[in-house]
């Protein structure tokens, strides 16, 4: 794996990982070629049904946007998610 967040990422990569971040669209959506390159650069992982940031995704992510995607935490996200019966 290459694994940096440094990487130049395509406008298309871009777009993906932010769509990605914000919860936007299904793997099923997402181009298979940009959610391949983001797996290989380790800026994002399945977990159960849905791909996540790891944690060189959302440092990618908040240099972008100047903040930090998941203001609620992990725990909670992932107690919600329960609630909402989805698999993060």
């Amino acid at each position: 794996m290459e694994a940096s967040p440094l990487a130049a990422l395509s406008p298309n990569e871009e777009i993906t990982l932010r769509r990605i971040a914000f919860g936007i669209g299904g793997g099923s959506t997402l181009r298979r070629e940009d959610v391949g390159r983001l797996t290989k650069l380790y800026l994002v992982v399945g977990r159960g049904n849905a791909l996540i940031l790891t944690a060189q995704g959302e440092s990618r992510i908040a240099q972008q946007h100047g903040a930090k995607r998941d203001p609620l935490g992990r725990k909670e996200a992932d107690a919600l998610a329960r609630v909402l019966g989805i698999n993060l």
